[in-house]
């Protein structure tokens, strides 16, 4: 398989082969049947078995790695378990694509869950570590795979690619494309140049065994030697891979200046700039600003269930009153969807009567809020990464705080003083941009806001009827909160919107996955040391997730359970 937008599934024949073939079907219907490989019934015949599919995960970007409830505890003809030998095909695919820093998605079908980490073998514990997307049956399959496909398009669309007019046509030989590769990252920059080499590309080509971890520098380092080469002249100048790495040493050798020193890789493994002197590089980026009111509706799905956490009712709605704020960064573009809450009055608060009551809450009390405008997802650390690089305004911002890491998950373990400065930096940022139509003004929501969002017009304990289930929401449903059945603990965050229903305001999460941060009432004290937070997280029993629900944390509280959420004002 060439193409370098390309799919690798890993699953097994015995327990998932069903569900494997609608998500390839899916896929190929998508990307092409050229994109996708999934049988072994495409290795040749008299091929090495190990080698063939440790080549073709390595030529794919992606790896889906399909988990089914029975995908650790699946046996030989012995009775042991096939992830404990090395050979066993499943496990030799998802080895070579995490030792290859592929993006690997362990995709969760039937109901399964990640295993534990101490289950697997040695070289299977990153899998536990990867975010993982859930695929479930009828009638929530397509859905599904339409978020498996737009992130799979997100990889691609950030892959590299490097091109130029002046560039060789492609070449015949791994040694031909490396050399050339050296050799054009060390030409004198141009205004239609490509960019050096980048992150992606560098990891595949490592991946084909010819340069180690250390030779990365060797791409940015200023080469004549290799420079006089023509693809013609390669099979002369290289007759031997054996003697390649004493060539690129001797070759390097020669081209370094008497203060020349190789530029280190940072952390992240982003390339830094070059030198002035090599080519003039504008500073960093900070992020810019660009508030969309496209003509598209926004479509969203709520849902009812009863006491017995069956569906009662499912609704379709559409509205044109929602906006997308769109920061353009370094790391690409991150858009952060408002929608339009209507204001209203309200009952404010639990009855005495409703299951989870707590006596020492304020009675109910009839509350009205004006109109504004939310964010349909809890701030994911995707977009808490793209504001912490806007310029600082009260406090410097961790960039990456969260503990359960991923893009499309909630951002937790920031203190409510971080959540502000996250507003306040975007605040600084619309004072810059004065022409730029839109929402003028960024903030936490209050107590009264934030529930009167959450319910969306309901009055029962949850937004979604009678009861909650671990369908509907990531909470700890392992002690039912009515009659509906036993659910399951995910032990963890999940992505936002993950299961694909919001409440009648099209807001996502409002139960569980994360508490979310709120500001006091206008008419309460605002140099209390304590902050409410609402909504409860994914470990928080059903009743701690009702709409009524409130508790009280230090504002400075860095938790893996707590985040938050923005409200916008014109």
């Amino acid at each position: 398989m060439t193409n370098a937008k390309s799919i690798f599934i890993s699953y097994r024949r015995l327990t998932s082969i069903d569900i494997t073939g609608r998500i390839y079907d899916r896929l190929v219907a998508h990307f092409g049947e050229n994109s996708v490989f999934k049988d072994i019934d495409s290795i040749p015949f008299g091929v090495n078995f190990r080698h063939y599919l440790e080549q073709e995960v390595s030529h794919c970007p992606v790896l889906l790695a399909i988990i089914d409830p029975q995908w650790l505890r699946v046996a030989d003809a012995h009775g042991k378990p096939k992830l404990a030998n090395p050979s066993d095909w499943v496990r030799v695919e998802i080895e070579a694509a995490l030792r290859r820093d592929r993006l690997v998605i362990p995709v969760l079908v039937n109901g399964a869950t990640l295993p534990e980490d101490a289950a697997l073998p040695e070289g299977l514990r990153g899998l536990v570590h990867r975010q993982s997307a859930v695929v479930r049956c009828d009638p929530d399959f397509h859905r599904d795979l339409d978020r498996l496909i737009h992130r799979i398009e997100g990889v691609f669309n950030s892959l590299a690619v490097i091109s130029s007019p002046s560039s060789p046509p492609p070449l015949s030989s791994p040694i031909n494309q490396q050399t050339a590769a050296l050799a054009t990252a060390n030409k004198p920059a141009q205004v239609s140049s490509a960019r050096p080499m980048g992150r992606r590309r560098w990891l595949r080509m490592a991946g084909l065994g010819l340069l180690g971890g250390g030779t990365a520098m060797a791409v940015r380092q200023q080469v004549p030697a290799l420079q006089t080469l023509a693809p013609g002249d390669i099979s002369q100048a290289m007759p031997s891979l054996a003697t390649l790495p004493d060539r690129l040493q001797q070759a390097l050798e020669q081209g370094e200046g008497p203060t020349a020193e190789p530029p280190d890789l940072e952390p992240s493994g982003v390339e830094p700039p070059l030198e002035p002197s090599e080519v003039a590089t504008p500073d960093p980026e900070v992020p810019t600003l660009e508030v969309a009111d496209s003509g598209e509706l926004y479509s969203y799905e709520s849902v009812s269930v009863d006491e017995f956490g069956m569906g009662r009712s499912q609704i379709k709605f559409s509205t044109p009153s929602h906006k997308a704020l769109r920061l353009e960064t370094p790391i690409g573009p991150v858009t952060l969807r408002l929608v339009s809450i209507v204001g209203g009055q309200f009952v404010l608060g639990a009855p005495d009567t409703e299951l989870g009551h707590d006596p020492s809450q304020p009675p109910q009390t009839i509350a009205a809020v004006d109109s504004f405008w939310m964010s349909v997802h809890p701030i994911t650390q995707g977009q808490w990464r793209a504001v912490a690089l806007l310029p600082t305004v009260n406090r410097e911002l961790d960039p990456n705080p969260a503990y359960f890491t991923g893009n499309d998950r909630p951002v937790e373990q920031v203190s409510w003083q971080d959540a502000v400065e996250f507003c306040d930096r975007l605040n600084q940022l619309i004072e810059t941009h004065p022409d730029q139509p839109g929402l003028r003004r960024y903030r936490l929501p209050t107590e009264t806001e934030w529930e009167y969002a959450c319910r969306a017009k309901t009055t029962t304990p949850f937004h979604t009827g009678q009861t909650l289930t671990t369908d509907l929401a990531n909470y700890n449903g392992t002690k039912p909160y009515c009659q509906e059945p036993v659910g399951q603990f995910r032990g963890t965050t999940t992505a936002v919107g993950a299961f694909g229903k919001a409440n009648d305001f099209g807001l996502y999460d409002m139960h569980g996955n994360v508490l979310e941060w709120c500001s006091p009432n206008r008419d309460a004290s605002s140099n209390d040391a304590w902050r409410v937070v609402r909504g409860g997280s994914w470990q928080s029993p059903p009743q701690q997730c009702r709409s009524a629900h409130r508790a009280g944390l230090k504002a400075d509280t860095r938790s893996n359970e707590v985040g938050f959420r923005i409200v916008g004002e014109g």
